[in-house]
């Protein structure tokens, strides 16, 4: 950050090398959506970008860098929920040129290539997830499936490391028995 600071852009590329990996991860755990999962990453490197002169190292860079992503997720989700509009399910309504219901379908599944990847219990995990409360999605997405610390965890949410460890406890229970009749128990 410091190179960066000064205008060397080898060090964003540095910095793009090292974290675009578990940053796309740590989206993808967010929104479940690999294209904007790209377009928000690429956004948090601009944020990256923008901020290297203001850039203090009060905390580790992989905490200031995931605040970073999941405010850029929560504001984009926002502007994104502002603009939703009503989708007609028989084509007809006040808004002619509105969304219907078999563009909106067609348009937001998966392609058949990352169907065909992904396996059933894959599909059932993520949308076990995806259900899960945001406070403990936020938690389950940053321990879990990015590995940070609890501790990491703890600053990037701003809350107490204790609210951590019972937000995670509360989301493994819960998708414990989701998924119980996916996997058997055991």
């Amino acid at each position: 950050m410091e190179r960066l600071a000064v205008g060397d852009e080898s060090a964003l590329e540095e910095l793009y090398e090292r974290w675009s990996r578990p940053l796309l991860s740590f989206l993808y755990g967010m929104c479940h959506d690999r294209a904007l999962c790209e377009d928000l990453m690429q956004g948090v490197f601009l944020k990256v970008w923008r901020a290297a002169p203001r850039y203090r190292p009060l905390a580790k860079f992989s905490t200031w860098l995931f605040q970073i992503a999941r405010n850029h997720w929560l504001n984009e989700r926002e502007k994104k929920m502002r603009r939703i509009r009503p989708v007609s399910l028989d084509g007809s309504g006040p808004d002619d040129d509105g969304p219907r219901l078999g563009r909106s379908v067609a348009g937001d599944g998966p392609t058949p290539d990352e169907h065909a990847v992904s396996t059933e219990l894959g599909e059932h995990i993520a949308a076990a997830v995806q259900r899960l409360p945001e406070k403990l999605r936020d938690v389950w997405v940053l321990g879990a499936a990015q590995g940070l610390p609890y501790k990491e965890v703890a600053a990037i949410l701003a809350i107490p490391v204790g609210t951590v460890k019972s937000r995670m406890f509360q989301a493994v229970r819960t998708l414990r028995e989701e998924l119980e009749p996916y996997v058997g128990s055991g």
